[in-house]
């Protein structure tokens, strides 16, 4: 029997570097100790750690190599959640929306793969769409709740 796997989505594009990958790797972290595999955006992206801000112009990373090209990001990632047993996704303190992550939230609910939401209660730029709020089956507020509940969903 293989480990269930766990998509982990969120902000990438101009966040701080360690910002965008320190939460997935607590998730990670919590999600094995269930016997759940996280599937992770910015794997093979360790060029992206430490900086100040992720450029949200992908050109600028494009000559790191086919993971960073719009058709390496786009095919990787739409695979990934294809092969998912679920989506954990981070939209806490976002400031502005993260397009990717809406890109694969629609993915998920077209393939018809359950979603965990971690997002503020009110105020968050990805809430005032109801096309994207209904792409939101589990809601929760915190990133705890979210492994927790993609744990229960998993039935581990």
């Amino acid at each position: 029997m293989r480990n269930h796997l766990v998509y982990l989505a969120g902000g990438i594009a101009g966040l701080v570097g360690d910002d965008a990958m320190n939460w997935r790797l607590l998730a990670r972290s919590r999600l094995a100790a269930h016997g759940i595999e996280a599937v992770d955006p910015l794997r093979a992206k360790e060029a992206l750690s430490g900086m100040a801000r992720i450029s949200t112009d992908f050109h600028d990373y494009e000559n790191k190599g086919p993971f960073f090209t719009s058709r390496g990001i786009m095919t990787r990632d739409f695979n990934d959640v294809k092969r998912c047993d679920a989506l954990l996704v981070n939209m806490l303190g976002l400031e502005k929306p993260s397009l990717g992550t809406i890109m694969e939230l629609a993915w998920a609910y077209a393939l018809q793969i359950p979603a965990v939401v971690a997002i503020e209660a009110t105020g968050n730029v990805h809430d005032n769409h109801p096309m994207l709020h209904e792409a939101m089956p589990f809601r929760v507020e915190t990133l705890d709740e979210a492994i927790h509940s993609v744990a229960i969903i998993l039935g581990r």
